[in-house]
């Protein structure tokens, strides 16, 4: 049977894992996902919403066509107000789809803007403190305890995700409060260090299934199709070939139009 001391150490092993794999986690959602986020809609992003809008240009044009045509089949001149009032309502949900892209885009280059500039020594300053941190008030690390603790993890959350240093050294001294003494410590009953034992390892067991599945995900996969830069010409490419196809119909619809209309005034 193991000592309480080889317990001790195979517990903080565990809980380390722990930590390290929770921090890897944090850093992925944090700065990783949203920097893959930020990248695709500069590189690419910008593209397939110029697609959307060029195809709603295009469908517009051509129902605008349709709708005129039909008025002047009945040999009324196309009411250009009343046509463009149909269109508002039937082209709603297309809208919506074009602004809810539009803002999405926005917000990843805007956290792009935000980014605070730092040198490779201050990023890696950035992830020591937020480690302590982590350590520190992780609600994964400290389960159940007072909401403060987690209330002040939420700020350091909020700073490492803006790349704020200062703000994390300064949460860093405010929050040394919580470091309280070794739990471990305080018993040598081998039963109770052995439940404790197995569930840290319990516990780092789901946080590296949960970092697989995280680094498996779509967005990480996004990211290494980012960083290849034939995969990024081809596609644009593709978006640019593609607009460039809907922007045709519109100006061929819009022409058919123009020449509707000019009937009607001769």
């Amino acid at each position: 049977m193991k000592t309480a001391e080889e317990l001790r150490k195979e517990i903080r092993v565990a809980r380390d894992s722990v930590l390290g794999l929770v921090t890897r986690m944090e850093d992925i959602k944090l700065q990783q996902i949203l920097q893959i986020r930020a990248d695709y809609a500069l590189k690419i992003g910008c593209w397939e919403q110029g697609l959307l809008e060029a195809e709603i240009a295009a469908r517009r044009a051509k129902r605008r066509l349709a709708l005129a045509q039909g008025q002047a089949n009945r040999g009324v001149a196309p009411r250009m107000d009343h046509i463009e009032t149909v269109l508002d309502i039937e082209f709603a949900e297309w809208s919506a789809l074009a602004e809810e892209a539009h803002s999405a885009a926005e917000q990843a280059l805007a956290w792009r803007a935000g980014l605070v500039p730092m040198t490779k020594a201050e990023a890696n300053i950035l992830h020591s403190v937020y480690r302590t941190l982590m350590k520190r008030l992780h609600p994964d690390v400290h389960v159940g305890e007072d909401e403060e603790r987690a209330a002040l993890f939420q700020i350091a959350q909020a700073a490492y995700k803006n790349g704020d240093v200062e703000a994390l050294r300064s949460l860093e001294v405010a929050t040394r409060r919580f470091d309280g003494p070794d739990d471990l410590a305080e018993t040598d009953d081998a039963t109770l260090l052995a439940e404790e034992l197995e569930l840290a390892q319990i516990e780092e067991n789901v946080m590296r299934q949960q970092l697989h599945k995280l680094e498996e995900g779509e967005d990480i996969k996004l990211g290494h199709m980012l960083a290849d830069p034939d995969w990024v010409a081809e596609r644009t490419m593709e978006l640019k070939a593609a607009i460039e196809q809907w922007e045709r119909m519109r100006y061929e619809c819009d022409a058919r139009l123009e020449k509707l209309k000019r009937s009607f005034d001769e």
